[in-house]
């Protein structure tokens, strides 16, 4: 549990009047002063990725520092519309409370008889779904934002449509699916029609991710594994190359492969 006493809530005071202060008309920072939420959105998105890093290296000094940083683009968006009298850092963390409160009701209403996992995620998935047509979205698929991360929207848009019955059995069929689209892949490159490619291209990954989420594994995650490893093993290379005084772009693809055979070896016996 969380000690809330006086230094939490004046430790929390202490960052909106330091935010207040950087966007002051006359003497606060000419760059803060300066941004709106268009401006700086990016910065949520960058803030949000280096949180996941901190927690993947298991960096607990790393992960307090950006924690910090990700609050603060939260504190910062909200000051700019506290100040057009849009909303205030209140209203957020009440209507936040409220959020919470709402979908969890087998803790916090007392004639609950929910305690299995399978039936608290299908109550959360129903008043997610009252929500979004309190709020006028009437299709399944009409609030999932089109501003994600491609892979990480194309899987929402997946669990969503699950959610709703339409969704294979088993993952032998998402499986099937991959292999058809790889073949529909090859006929597009032997035509040579670069549209037709980029949507076969597009629709092969989809499948990927589709038998991702079957198998309950995160292929953005997956994928940053991925990445990781090419980086480990292009290192590998690099490294060998330079104590034969050889440069990567002056070798040719044959040696190349022989260190990138030796680096896979290298690295597992590291592991």
């Amino acid at each position: 549990m969380v000690k809330i006493d006086k230094n939490t809530g004046e430790s929390f005071v202490k960052i909106l009047e330091i935010m207040s202060a950087l966007r002051d008309p006359k003497t606060g920072c000419e760059w803060d002063k300066d941004q709106d939420s268009n401006s700086i959105k990016s910065y949520c998105i960058e803030e949000a990725y280096e949180v996941v890093e901190a927690i993947e290296n298991n960096d607990n000094d790393a992960l307090c520092e950006e924690l910090g940083d990700l609050l603060f683009q939260v504190i910062f968006h909200t000051e700019i519309n506290n100040e057009k009298g849009n909303f205030n850092m209140i209203d957020v963390i009440d209507n936040l409370s409220k959020k919470l409160i709402r979908r969890h009701p087998h803790v916090f209403e007392k004639d609950s008889n929910t305690n299995s996992k399978k039936q608290i995620e299908k109550n959360w998935n129903n008043i997610k779904k009252k929500e979004r047509i309190a709020k006028g979205n009437t299709g399944m698929l009409d609030d999932i934002p089109k501003n994600f991360p491609a892979m990480i929207r194309s899987l929402k848009l997946q669990k969503r449509a699950s959610e709703n019955g339409f969704d294979w059995k088993n993952p032998n069929d998402a499986f099937k699916k991959i292999e058809e689209e790889k073949k529909e892949l090859e006929i597009a490159l032997i035509q040579q029609e670069n549209e037709k490619i980029e949507e076969e291209i597009g629709d092969l990954i989809f499948s990927v991710i589709n038998l991702s989420r079957k198998l309950k594994i995160d292929p953005e995650n997956a994928l940053r594994k991925t990445n990781s490893k090419f980086k480990a093993r292009i290192n590998y290379i690099e490294k060998a190359l330079k104590k034969e005084n050889k440069k990567f772009d002056q070798s040719n693809l044959i040696e190349l492969e022989k260190l990138w055979n030796e680096a896979k070896i290298d690295i597992k016996q590291v592991k």
